[in-house]
């Protein structure tokens, strides 16, 4: 949980029941992982335009994802079962851009900070990311144990 001021008030960012409920939360981060990591398999396998077509797909979303991000954390405290100060992405959006400007800040430094916090919060572990990752690394290595032992 972060508290921010914004205009004069105070709002709290909040990775809960509320943010996990709204599935467009997940879905740009999950989104965000698995382009990132697309860009830097193409990277590997030495396919610039491959790369930078995700990379370039990532940078110019930045700014919806953002937002989503933005209004998911602020459901729990201010959305329709919190104070009901914010009831849509449109007053998210308002928000947002007096936050920007008031901090001189960037939607890459938003995103940073509210990844920050999903994390504090344990977003990950709330949604089963963590516990999903887990279980397919572990797939994956007794897979690869199993296509590396030797038969005799």
């Amino acid at each position: 949980m972060k508290r921010i001021t914004i205009n004069g008030k105070e709002y709290t960012v909040e990775y809960t029941i509320e943010a996990s409920l709204y599935d467009d939360c997940t879905l740009s981060m999950m989104d965000m992982f698995v382009k990132g990591g697309m860009a830097q398999g193409a990277a590997e396998d030495r396919d610039i335009e491959g790369a930078m077509r995700n990379l370039m797909e990532t940078i110019a979303n930045l700014p919806q994802k953002v937002l989503t991000l933005f209004y998911a954390g602020l459901l729990e405290h201010h959305g329709p079962e919190g104070d009901k100060s914010v009831q849509s992405r449109s007053d998210a959006k308002k928000i947002l851009a007096k936050y920007l400007n008031e901090n001189k800040k960037s939607f890459r430094d938003v995103l940073e900070e509210l990844t920050e916090v999903m994390a504090e919060d344990n977003f990950f572990d709330l949604i089963g990311l963590n516990q999903m990752t887990a279980e397919l690394a572990k797939d994956e290595s007794s897979e690869v144990g199993k296509s590396t032992s030797i038969k005799k």
